[in-house]
């Protein structure tokens, strides 16, 4: 696992380089293509995406895919403001899930999840994916489980869970907003939240620690 912050160069195993906010307005503004892969998602407001091919608009926790053959690319919000997280990198063809999930401090119940030993102030579920993920720290702060390691987060940070690894947010601090990025299926290729106690141990990658 590891942390980091836009601007900073992540591990060499991470399919997602980089990340950036950006505010929009009623004016549209330019979104250039810089990376191999670029997506678009929306993380308050509602945008559109105006590109070669026309014009769509999209809302809190929708994305769009942009490449230089449908490009060149403006955004903006119409008559009101909106925030996008646009995600660059290198990642293939089959992917998992990406949005916008919320989560408050609440009394744990048993969950689908699996067991932990930690402490744990919310209801979200211990699982793995069948790829890597990334959360963007939207709003908010927390405690983040993966794997043995366990590290507070905050606006801004961006976890970069490697694919077989347990993952969990067991506590927050500020009710929490983020954004997550499922990137390439590898292995069985299942999508979704996976438990050991339902679909087996997990293909874990040690390279991507």
């Amino acid at each position: 696992m590891s942390v980091f912050r836009s601007g900073e160069q992540p591990p060499g195993w991470c399919e997602l380089t980089s990340f950036e906010f950006v505010e929009l307005s009623e004016q549209p503004l330019p979104i250039s293509i810089t990376a191999q892969k670029q997506r678009l998602l929306v993380t308050r407001g509602s945008c559109r995406l105006t590109g070669a091919r026309g014009a769509q608009v999209f809302s809190e926790g929708q994305f769009a895919d942009m490449d230089t053959a449908n490009g060149p690319f403006t955004a903006d919000s119409g008559d009101g403001t909106a925030q996008i997280l646009v995600f660059y990198g290198r990642w293939g063809n089959e992917l998992g899930g990406c949005g916008v999930f919320k989560l408050a401090p609440d009394t744990p119940v048993q969950v689908k999840g699996d067991p932990v030993s930690y402490p744990k102030s919310t209801n979200f579920d211990s699982h793995y994916h069948d790829c890597d993920e990334y959360w963007v720290i939207i709003e908010g702060a927390g405690t983040v489980v993966v794997g043995a390691h366990s590290f507070k987060v905050e606006v801004g940070d961006c976890v970069a869970i490697g694919m077989g690894y347990h993952h969990d947010l067991p506590e927050v601090r500020a009710d929490v907003k983020g954004a997550y990025f499922e990137t390439t299926l590898e292995g069985r290729k299942r999508f979704g939240h996976l438990w050991e106690h339902t679909h087996g141990p997990a293909d874990i990658r040690p390279e991507r620690v």
